[in-house]
């Protein structure tokens, strides 16, 4: 063990993420599950003092490392006997921000705290703590197999008519969620003991859902962007549709979403660290909270803010869980930037769940010039062969004077390219 060198432990790992990691200044050793560590590149993976792996099953529960938290302790263990106790750990997505929390608290490490990281997980005390805050939510129950029929009626009874939400407390990427046309079909639901443990229900609430994305550092936000998705993720992951997402232009909005988002960090205790809030701006122009997770988005989100404004949120969100300065010298917003007007990312659907061939791409030469950069695939790839969330048929970074121009050329982008796949191998 060399002298003076740190011990940093990331808790599951990404190869994207690469670029945030130096490997010289510190002893840094990952605990992953098996699937993980298969999809590294080799080179990477070597570059890691030592990776230890977990056996858990390749799924798209996002709970799994969390129930797997007694097991990591164990491998920790076996990393700080031979690289000495851990200075950081530090994680990066939706499933890894509470075991390493736990983690934290266990070996005495600085850095979020497992109440925080619970409140940005589970989305009954998240939207409890940031109620009790005056902030507007969703009416939500907690519901499983349990429910008495008494009490989701009456909740039902307080709600608009019309359509229920039923999802996951803990998911992500609108993983495991569904929307019900009406309370009866959830009453029906749940009479059919199809509602599972570890759910709940939520009112549907109408208006554009914004999405937020940050850095905080000391308890200041550095850096805040918000942005309108121009359809939403459930329909992406279930309706086949695109998902795209353009930055709002409106200095009166932009600064009630930040004011809002300030609030929301300071109520769960969320002061170092990057983060992803959704919001609701209602008919009526009001702000509703939706959700928050203690990390950096995910799709075209951290390309979009590397690409257009310089600003990396997953080096930011190492440096905040290493305790060392971020990279940005004061606070900003996206419209302290002087051009582009407004910006945004494209994620075009493939609808194959499977592993799929590209057979053919057409509408390259109808693109439109605002495109900034983009990642289309070509004759003979091989996609969705990995385990991919985000399954797309190519991506887009767009940019334009206004936040209308920037729809306008997603619209043109949607239109005319079309990418043709066979099943793959």
């Amino acid at each position: 063990m060399t002298t003076g060198k740190r011990h940093v432990v990331h808790i599951g790992f990404h190869a994207s993420e690469a670029h945030t990691i130096d490997f010289d200044a510190d002893h840094v050793t990952a605990v992953m599950a098996r699937g993980s560590r298969s999809r590294l590149p080799a080179e990477l993976a070597a570059r890691f003092a030592r990776i230890a792996l977990l056996d858990l099953p390749d799924s798209e529960d996002l709970e799994t490392y969390d129930r797997a938290v007694d097991r990591m302790r164990e491998l920790v263990d076996d990393l700080v006997a031979e690289f000495g106790p851990p200075a950081a750990i530090v994680a990066l997505y939706e499933h890894t921000t509470l075991p390493a929390a736990r983690l934290r608290e266990h070996y005495g490490v600085p850095g979020t705290t497992v109440r925080t990281a619970l409140l940005c997980r589970d989305k009954v005390p998240m939207k409890a703590a940031v109620a009790a805050a005056g902030i507007p939510v969703p009416r939500y129950l907690a519901v499983g197999p349990g429910t008495d029929t008494g009490e989701l009626k009456e909740f039902l009874g307080l709600l608009p008519p019309g359509r229920v939400v039923l999802k996951p407390r803990s998911q992500g990427a609108s993983i495991g969620v569904r929307i019900l046309d009406d309370a009866e079909e959830l009453l029906a639901l749940a009479a059919a003991g199809g509602i599972e443990e570890g759910y709940e229900a939520e009112e549907f609430v109408d208006g554009p859902i914004y999405h937020v994305d940050g850095v905080v550092r000391g308890g200041e936000m550095r850096w805040f962007c918000s942005s309108r998705y121009l359809d939403t993720c459930f329909n992406f992951q279930h309706g086949g549709q695109p998902l795209a997402a353009v930055t709002s232009d409106d200095p009166e909005l932009v600064a009630r979403m930040r004011e809002f988002a300030a609030t929301v960090l300071d109520t769960l205790g969320l002061t170092d660290s990057t983060f992803h809030l959704e919001l609701f701006h209602t008919p009526d122009d009001q702000l509703v909270f939706l959700e928050i997770g203690n990390r950096f988005g995910g799709a075209g989100i951290s390309w979009h803010q590397r690409t257009v404004f310089g600003v990396d949120l997953a080096k930011e969100a190492v440096l905040a869980c290493l305790g060392r300065p971020s990279e940005l010298a004061r606070p900003r917003t996206m419209l302290d930037q002087e051009t582009p007007g407004a910006s945004g990312w494209l994620y075009m659907p493939l609808a194959r769940t499977g592993p799929s061939r590209v057979v053919g791409v057409t509408g390259l030469d109808e693109l439109p010039d605002a495109i900034v950069s983009a990642d289309i695939p070509a004759p003979g790839d091989l996609l969705n062969a990995g385990r991919d969330v985000w399954r797309t048929a190519g991506r887009f970074l767009v940019d334009g004077d206004s936040e209308a121009a920037v729809e306008q050329s997603m619209a043109q982008i949607v239109d005319t390219y079309t990418l043709t796949t066979k099943a793959g191998d």
